[in-house]
This record gives structure tokens, sequence and C-alpha cells, in this order.
């Protein structure tokens, strides 16, 4: 077995060879925004987070690295990724192992688009994702948006700017978060600077507030907050596909809590209840 480790092109990879299968694991520079889930969930402490310092006297998000002597590239990371990027390949083909042996769930990305209800020459949508992941155009038959679904925080400020209510999005993480702007330094503004969707600003004192509306619960912010204690976040529920696993409920009770993981599993029986009732139904009607 051969296990290495090397970064080119904004693109850090690691991996393992053995006789007949090739694990890849692959973290987009890019489009990681230095979040804390995949190293809150990764079940072998392989991910670590480092706060990067600034650029251009900004704070930047913190970078990510993967020990490749303690990934198993089963893909949880990835699967819980809400940039999207983390991929894994196994032999050159993309693919998540533990979604696939129905271990673990995926991110309800909840997105849809009424073009129909789109004002001609309208892209406040396109013009305020934080993303850059919207394109708007005009065709013949009138205006179509084109969002990379793949690729969408469900940060919703696209759904609260379009003057039409022609997108709805649903967040895939609810939760809340808590500034105590009394334990900020005076004049930092990491936090914000390091927050992918513009969820933390400032009031006209100077003090960081939360715009909750927006916020993805993903922890950006933390990592790069030099004041211990000055943010505070709470996970209390994931939308995601219907999985029941212990794997899934272990990791889902490491970035919400003990409360998130009791209602998951509340969820889920009655879920399984209602599954029961309609296959009885199903039957009785045959």
């Amino acid at each position: 077995m051969r296990q290495y480790k090397k970064e080119e092109n904004g693109i850090l990879e690691v991996g393992q060879v053995l006789y007949t299968k090739h694990f890849r694991l692959t973290v987009d520079r890019e489009l990681c925004k230095g979040c804390e889930l995949c190293s809150l969930i990764c079940p072998r402490g392989a991910i670590s987070l480092t706060p990067s310092g600034s650029a251009d006297g900004k704070a930047v998000a913190a970078c990510i690295d993967i020990d490749e002597k303690k990934c198993d590239f089963h893909g949880i990371c990835a699967a819980i990724c809400p940039f999207n990027a983390i991929k894994i390949t196994v032999n050159g083909a993309e693919g998540l192992p533990t979604v696939a042996k129905e271990a673990f769930p995926l991110l309800s990305r909840d997105i849809s688009v009424d073009s129909e209800r789109c004002r001609p020459g309208c892209r406040k949508c396109e013009e305020t994702c934080p993303l850059g992941i919207i394109k708007v155009y005009e065709t013949k038959g009138g205006t179509a948006v084109d969002i990379r679904k793949d690729l969408c925080a469900g940060c919703r400020i696209c759904w609260m700017e379009c003057p039409e209510d022609a997108i709805n999005v649903s967040k895939f993480i609810e939760g809340r978060i808590n500034v105590h702007s009394e334990k900020c330094p005076d004049g930092c503004r990491r936090c914000a600077d390091a927050c992918p969707l513009g969820a933390l600003e400032f009031d006209e004192s100077g003090k960081v507030r939360a715009r909750e509306m927006y916020c993805i619960y993903c922890g950006a912010c933390l990592p790069v907050c030099p004041a211990e204690g000055a943010l505070e976040i709470t996970r209390t529920s994931v939308r995601h596909t219907q999985v029941d696993s212990g794997a899934w409920h272990r990791g889902l009770e490491k970035i919400t809590s003990a409360e998130g993981l009791a209602r998951e599993l509340s969820a889920e029986m009655t879920y399984s209840a209602r599954k029961s009732a309609d296959k009885m139904a199903e039957k009785s009607r045959s």
C-alpha cells in the first residue's frame, strides 16, 4: 500500500494506492470556504483547519488539511460539504462509498426557478449571489435562470432579493448563531471577512451582528475568530436524503447535539411508521 499527498493548481490531493484499487480525495481550494463541518464529522480525525492570516487587508478563510495516513476515503466529508469542494474517486470513477452503501445521506438541495415570473432584464439573483453560481440570460421564450444547484449552499440570498418571487431555496441546515460582541476585540472583522455568504455585518457602532436569514451555520467564522466565546453556532437539524444508519447518527450528533440526534430519530420513526402504513394500505387495495 502506498499513501501520498500533493497539492498543485489549487487542488489538495491525498490518495491511497492498493494492489487493485486507487482511492483519491481532492479538495478544490477555490470552492472550499474553510467551514468546520468536515473536520467535525470525520470519524478518523483526518481533517484539520488552520487560520490562514490575511490578504489585501482582510482575513481569509481557514485552510483545510487532510492527513493521508488517517483518511479512509469513505467520503463522509464530501457528503456533508455545503460547497461541494471535496471529491472522492475510486479507480478514477467519482462516487461516495458511504452514500452508495446507504450508510450516509446527501444534503437536500431544494432549489427551483419559475422563469415565467422573471422580469425581462432583471439580473438581481445573479448580481447578489455571493458564490457567483447564478447566470441569467435572455432567450426567445423569455428569461432563463441557470443555477449550479450542486454548488448552492442554501443561503437563500437570491430568494430574498428576487423582486418577483421567482426563486425558491430551502436551507439544508437549520440552527442559530449568537454573537457576543462584548468579547470582540476592537476593530476586529475577521469573522465577517471569512464568512463566504455575507451573513455577518457591522452595526452603526462597529459591532458585529448576524444576518440570521443568510447564515447556513457552516462555521467558517469560528476558526478565524481570535476571541474565545465571541461566536456561538448551534445546529438543530439537517435536511437530507432518507437514510437510517448508525454512522449518520454519530455524525449528526457531532455537528448538532444529542437533542438534534433525538429529533432525527423521532422523525425517522415517524417516517418508518408512515411507510409501513402506506405499504399495508397498498396491499389491502391489491
